[in-house]
């Protein structure tokens, strides 16, 4: 038997790290309280104990890196018996960590153990009790509550002035001396400066771009990282950035330069989640005089004049879809142009000598036609496939048991392949085996290797696709099976659906779908099934 222990401490606990209060769920303590269980329980102690932690992640979601990998293993049949400290530590999901509790990992043979809330899945009565039940939900509501404490106590420190981004804006540098406080970064400073006084001169964005560009002055992301930043994901398209309108455009819109703090731009749309969504500019919290700024209010005024009034729009066609049009030469965004004749282009050769995308351009008329038909298309493909592998699980009669316990035989056996390949090295080296014997032998073991691997993804297909109920458990299929009647497009499906749109030039479009991973994969599984009753019916 593998066992698995799951620790996890909240973001909103990481004050048990400065000894702020009792480590009561730290991670240090949950790991002796679950070596403590596991070495007083025979059938655990015996058996091969691995571990998995989230240190500073929230439970009300399960995009965790580390209980992502531990679900991964379970599904692959890797492991047997999962122990946590309490309930609230694996998640605090009422939904989803009942699901887990007493639907999947039932059904996957896993056992669960949440040591202070005395719950063993092995005890059945354990599984459905009004006890857990209560248990599940009020670390669900625990959870919302100090959510919504601790977005009001943001707010609160952000109407006092405080700066709580994670990184200073271009132009500043943390206070090493007040906490959630900013103060000018002189060398970059001069470079906002100037930009403020080529725009108050009367210059464009597209001409300060170019300007800027042509004297090689480093971009806020490349000026960042040379002064160094700790920031490891920046949105941008190349490592070597340059500047772009938009780029100089928010610099000057961004009040921060004149003193103020501005906080809320953006929001997480569902307690838990990672995915925010925009806020209106009447509600951000926007605080005065909370910082020296790096220009006067009057060169920020004579900036805004030179540039077009800013308006807040949404509804308007393919809004949605601007952000995932991109060129497919240089990969920036495509702007839509002003004037009679609606067309997106790409305005990287007005700024830029690197990249040639001056043919990139395209009407939004054909952009909507093609979009369209590629839904129909993606839709076809998922009603079409539900339907065959509905009849094709008729057939094969699948035993998810069964299908866990070879996926589990068939990882040892690549991983006892792959050893193989190592130790025949290893003997050719020492000169055990001659050359020939050597590469002829190596690449038996490496056809044999690849042969599993087959398998192993076939299966891991098959279980991925496999419902706790038998049903078609498929994001693809799921979400593109809804649109079959759709006659237009919508912010709605474009956000859903729709990845990214590079447009290239001549006008061809290469449009790249949500799920694609969950459509190679039901390939894959349908690709299995068609083999597996092609076998049963030659056994007949």
């Amino acid at each position: 038997m593998t066992t698995a222990k799951y620790l996890r401490l909240s973001s909103e606990d990481t004050d048990l790290r400065n000894g702020m209060k009792q480590e009561s769920n730290s991670i240090g303590n949950q790991r002796n309280l679950l070596d403590a269980f596991i070495s007083r329980t025979p059938e655990l102690a015996e058996g091969t104990v691995i571990e998995f932690c989230d240190d500073g992640w929230s439970g009300k979601n399960f995009d965790r890196p580390a209980v992502q990998e531990l679900l991964a293993q379970v599904k692959q049949g890797m492991i047997q018996c999962i122990v946590v400290k309490d309930l609230s530590r694996f998640g605090r999901d009422y939904f989803t960590v009942g699901n887990y509790i007493s639907r999947i990992f039932p059904f996957l043979g896993i056992r669960f153990i949440a040591i202070n809330d005395g719950f063993d899945s092995n005890n059945s009565k354990d599984i459905d009790s009004l006890e857990t039940s209560f248990k599940t939900i009020l670390y669900d509501l625990y959870s919302r509550d100090l959510s919504r404490k601790v977005r009001k106590a943001r707010r609160f420190r952000a109407e006092r002035g405080e700066f709580l981004a994670p990184f200073a804006p271009f132009g500043f540098d943390k206070d090493p001396a007040q906490k959630n406080h900013l103060v000018i970064d002189l060398p970059a400073a001069e470079i906002v400066r100037r930009i403020f006084q080529m725009a108050g001169n009367g210059q464009t964005t597209m001409q300060i771009a170019r300007i800027l560009n042509n004297e090689s002055v480093p971009t806020p992301m490349l000026y960042k990282r040379a002064a160094g930043c700790s920031r490891t994901i920046w949105p941008c398209v190349h490592e070597d950035n340059f500047w772009t309108c938009n780029t100089v455009s928010k610099i000057l819109r961004d009040e921060r330069y004149i003193g103020k703090n501005i906080y809320g731009k953006r929001t997480r749309d569902v307690i838990g989640s990672t995915h925010t969504v925009k806020v209106w500019r009447k509600d951000w919290i926007v605080v005065a005089d909370t910082h020296t700024g790096i220009i006067t209010k009057e060169e920020f005024d004579r900036a805004q004049d030179s540039m077009r009034v800013f308006a807040e729009r949404e509804g308007q066609p393919l809004s949605a879809a601007r952000g995932k049009l991109r060129c497919g030469v240089c990969g920036h965004s495509l702007v839509k142009s002003v004037g009679k004749s609606n067309f997106f282009y790409c305005r990287t050769p007005l700024v830029s000598d690197l990249f040639d995308c001056a043919e990139v351009h395209i009407l939004e008329s054909d952009i909507e036609e093609t979009l369209l038909e590629g839904l129909r298309v993606q839709t076809a493909f998922a009603v079409e496939m539900s339907h065959i592998w509905k009849e094709r699980q008729q057939k094969a009669k699948k035993n998810v048991a069964a299908t866990v316990k070879t996926l589990s035989a068939l990882k040892e056996a690549h991983s006892k392949q792959t050893q193989k390949i190592k130790s025949l090295y290893e003997s050719f080296f020492t000169g055990e085996i001659g050359k020939a014997e050597y590469l002829a032998m190596k690449a038996t073991a490496i056809k044999e290797r690849d042969a599993i691997a087959a398998q192993i993804a076939e299966m891991e297909a098959s279980l991925e696709n496999w419902g706790t109920d038998g049903t078609l458990q498929n994001r693809f299929v799921d979400s593109f099976k809804q649109y079959a009647e759709v006659q237009a497009l919508t912010d709605e499906i474009i956000g859903d659906a729709l990845d990214t749109v590079y447009i290239h030039p001549g006008g061809r479009l290469e449009i790249i779908w949500n799920y694609q991973d969950d459509f190679q994969r039901l390939l894959l599984d349908l690709s299995t099934n068609e083999k597996q009753v092609e076998r049963s019916l030659e056994n007949g």
